[in-house]
C-alpha cells in the first residue's frame, strides 16, 4: 500500500487504454447538392493513444486520471488532453452515501484549418460541411469542467421470498 500525507491508495484500476483511430467525416454535400469525398482532409496522421484510470484512497476519495494524445489531420487538429477528477464519498449509513465530485479537462483544443473556394474571392469555409455561405471562424475553446452531487442508496431485495 502506498501512502502520502496520511492518505493511502487502497485500489487502483486502469479502465481503458491503448491505440485508437478517430472516426472522421468522409463525405460532404455543397450548396448545389453535390456530394464530395473529403476523407483526405480529415485522415488521421498520428498514432492516437488514450488511457483512463483511477485511484481510490482510504479516505473515501476517488481520483480519476485520463490522457489523450490528440489528433493530427490536414484540416483539423486537437491538442493533447489531460482529464483530472476527484470524488469524495460521504457515507450516511451502510446503504446510502452522497458522492460530491469535480472534474476538468486540460487541453484538447480543436483547431480547424479552413478550405478556400475557387471563385477567386478566396472565401474561407469549413471543409467538413462545405458551408460557403457561413463565414469561417475558429471554434471557441470551452474548458470542460463538471461538478456533481449524487445520492446513492442500495436497496436490499429478497427475491427468494414467496408472496
Amino acid at each position: 500500500m502506498s501512502c502520502l500525507l496520511g492518505a493511502c491508495i487502497v485500489s487502483a484500476q486502469l479502465l481503458s487504454g491503448g491505440m485508437y483511430t478517430e472516426q472522421t467525416q468522409n463525405k460532404a454535400t455543397d450548396t448545389a447538392n453535390v456530394t464530395h469525398n473529403i476523407s483526405h482532409f480529415y485522415e488521421v496522421q498520428n498514432q492516437q493513444f488514450k488511457v483512463d484510470g483511477y485511484l481510490i484512497l482510504d479516505t473515501g476519495t476517488r481520483i480519476d486520471i485520463g490522457y489523450d494524445n490528440g489528433l493530427e489531420s490536414q484540416k483539423r487538429t486537437r491538442s493533447q488532453a489531460l482529464t483530472l477528477g476527484i470524488t469524495q464519498l460521504n457515507f450516511i449509513d451502510n446503504d446510502s452515501y452522497i458522492a460530491v465530485g469535480v472534474s476538468t479537462k486540460l487541453g484538447g483544443r480543436v483547431t480547424e484549418i479552413p478550405c478556400t473556394d475557387d471563385s477567386g474571392m478566396n472565401r474561407q469555409f469549413f471543409c467538413d460541411n462545405l458551408a460557403t455561405l457561413q463565414p469561417f471562424a475558429q471554434p471557441k475553446y470551452v474548458k470542460s469542467t463538471k461538478v456533481s452531487i449524487n445520492y446513492n442508496h442500495k436497496f436490499n431485495w429478497d427475491l427468494g421470498k414467496k408472496i
